[in-house]
């Protein structure tokens, strides 16, 4: 037995809760699979484990690899299992109704309103489809997704409107979440923020719900304040024990509601429970690992950790600098053998690379008769490839960083211990650097390199 599987034992074998500490490519998803059979094997009924994962594709993903007819679900589908086993009758929407509720507000504006609202937002022409109406949206959308999902109340958002500076923008916000509200209720319709927090009140209220022994959460470092309150109350109410897996390193979706908090405040939340570390990695190479860990780990509020791998990979980072991004993509391409998965953090860098070679299908970009598979980091997460290139590594607004600073008023409704300068923008470097099981490449402008480049040349002595 090798130290990986010594390490990946304890967890199976291990009897109470526990924080399992997966970094890229460590056998997060083996380690499940043999902790569920573990237990099976140990007598647990496959009723008694419930596992959760946030997407329908990693819920998919698990079932087949599981081959066990156990409960693998999303945070949302299994509120509505909790809802539905409680009797309780209601309808689903999705973010289809905010955007008309949004849409419905700014149509109905008088013209006076209208030109102020012009004029707040230094735009010329009120246009739904204009990028500043299209961005003041998306603050909405967001501001009301985070007041729900940190747990936030009605009193809580009447307190900000009388505290708030700019109480123009707050005061839509107002009207736009009172209107959505008043919708939703005539239709007795919930969202996907209102279903776990609906199925936690009723576990509250009636305790009447399945038995499960063991809850098993994937991607832990993914939660919110709302799920974690639905997750706590399913413990309690079982006496169970809880088995997270995740790595904060990871944790890149802060504006949906998810908190890297909760994954380091875990012994807080589950005081009885233990924590493991799987710290090898099959995936990435030990000179990979060095870099992407010391880059990372530059940031104090998080869980310090070693990974170690077998492989070994001579100059595993390349950084590739251009005056011409798409001659250099070209020829790039041309030049590497092997699987190749082209990543970058926003949608708009892909398109710059658009020309009569280089086609973009679907997720797809078709150049010399070869298709090469494009995502954003975001999407990426959880996915490998042999080489990976990350597109406009550059120190503009919307490069890597992305410098677009938050609006202010999200600090109102964002609980965030970390104040560490681009927190969350290097974890997300971090997840497109340790995609790739043999070299990364960096595409960068010569003249306007990201820090990110800077700070990993400095360090590392690459070329």
């Amino acid at each position: 037995m090798n130290l990986h599987d010594y390490y990946q034992n304890l967890v199976i074998k291990s009897s109470g809760s526990l924080l399992v500490i997966a970094g890229p490519g460590a056998g997060k998803t083996t380690t499940i699979i043999g902790k569920i059979n573990y237990l099976l094997s140990s007598g647990i009924n496959k009723n008694e484990i419930l596992l959760l994962s946030f997407t329908n594709t990693s819920v998919i993903d698990l079932k087949n690899k599981i081959n066990v007819d156990v409960f693998v679900t999303t945070f949302h589908k299994l509120a509505i299992d909790i809802l539905k086993f409680n009797n309780i009758t209601f309808n689903v929407t999705n973010n289809n109704l905010l955007d008309y509720i949004i849409d419905e507000f700014f149509y109905s504006l008088s013209y006076k309103e209208k030109k102020r609202l012009l004029r707040y937002l230094n735009i010329r022409r009120f246009s739904v489809n204009s990028h500043e109406f299209i961005y003041i949206k998306n603050l909405i959308k967001t501001f009301i997704t985070l007041f729900k999902t940190n747990n936030y109340n009605k009193n809580n958002l009447i307190n900000i409107v009388t505290n708030y500076k700019d109480k123009y923008l707050i005061k839509i916000i107002l009207v736009i979440f009172d209107n959505y509200e008043k919708e939703k209720q005539s239709t007795n319709t919930f969202d996907y923020d209102d279903l776990i927090i609906k199925a936690t009140d009723i576990l509250i209220t009636t305790k009447n719900y399945k038995k499960f022994k063991y809850i098993i959460v994937d991607e832990f470092q993914d939660t919110s304040f709302i799920r974690l309150n639905l997750i706590k109350k399913i413990y309690e109410l079982n006496s169970a024990k809880i088995i997270a897996v995740g790595d904060d390193f990871q944790s890149i979706y802060h504006f949906s509601g998810c908190s890297p908090e909760i994954f380091l405040n875990f012994k807080k939340h589950f005081p009885e429970s233990k924590i493991h570390y799987l710290k090898y990695t099959y995936r990435n190479s030990q000179e990979l690992i060095n870099i992407a860990t010391n880059f990372i780990n530059k940031n104090s509020f998080q869980l310090k950790k070693e990974m170690i791998s077998l492989k070994r990979r001579e100059s595993p980072i390349e950084i590739i600098s251009y005056f011409n991004p798409v001659k250099k993509l070209k020829k790039l391409l041309n030049s590497i053998n092997g699987e190749i998965l082209i990543l970058y953090r926003n949608k708009k860098d892909l398109f710059i690379y658009v020309d009569k070679d280089i086609l973009i299908k679907n997720d797809y970009l078709i150049y010399d008769n070869r298709k090469y598979k494009h995502l954003t980091i975001h999407s990426a997460k959880g996915l490998e490839a042999e080489n990976v290139i990350i597109l406009n590594c550059s120190n503009e607004l919307m490069g890597i960083p992305n410098k677009i600073v938050s609006h202010p008023i999200l600090n109102y409704v964002i609980k965030n211990e970390d104040n560490y300068p681009f927190a969350e923008e290097r974890r997300v470097f971090f997840v497109a650097l340790t995609r790739c099981k043999e070299k990364v490449y960096l595409l960068t402008p010569f003249n306007n390199p990201s820090p990110f480049i800077k700070e990993i040349k400095e360090l590392f002595f690459i070329n």
